[in-house]
């Protein structure tokens, strides 16, 4: 299950319905307001009531680029490490400002 709270509303909502059709199991969902930001954005996202039937829940900003066999790398730490909660991978965007600034 892949979900995706995201106020670049049209464009995320029309990649959601590609990957849908293909047989992905992938919700399109917006929040009513902001609050809490990102934090807000998971704990929006963790009150759904499908979560609860999902094994692992993976969540990205709507600009965020994972490479394709991210979570094929990542389930497994989780799989083979039960006192593992949580996965962070590299952080790559789909595309950085000319006047962005790299650290």
């Amino acid at each position: 299950m892949s979900h995706v709270l995201s106020s670049m509303q049209q464009m995320v909502e029309l990649e959601c319905q590609r990957w849908a059709s293909k047989g992905i199991n992938i919700r399109y969902q917006i929040r009513e307001n902001r609050t809490g930001y990102k934090a807000g954005a998971l704990k929006e996202g963790l009150k759904r009531s499908y979560v609860k039937h999902c094994e692992y829940v993976c969540i990205f900003d709507a600009d965020f680029q994972p490479e394709p066999d991210y979570l094929r790398r990542a389930i497994p730490f989780l799989i083979h490490n039960p006192e593992i909660a949580l996965v962070q991978g590299r952080w790559r965007f789909g595309k950085l400002a000319k006047n962005s600034k790299k650290f």
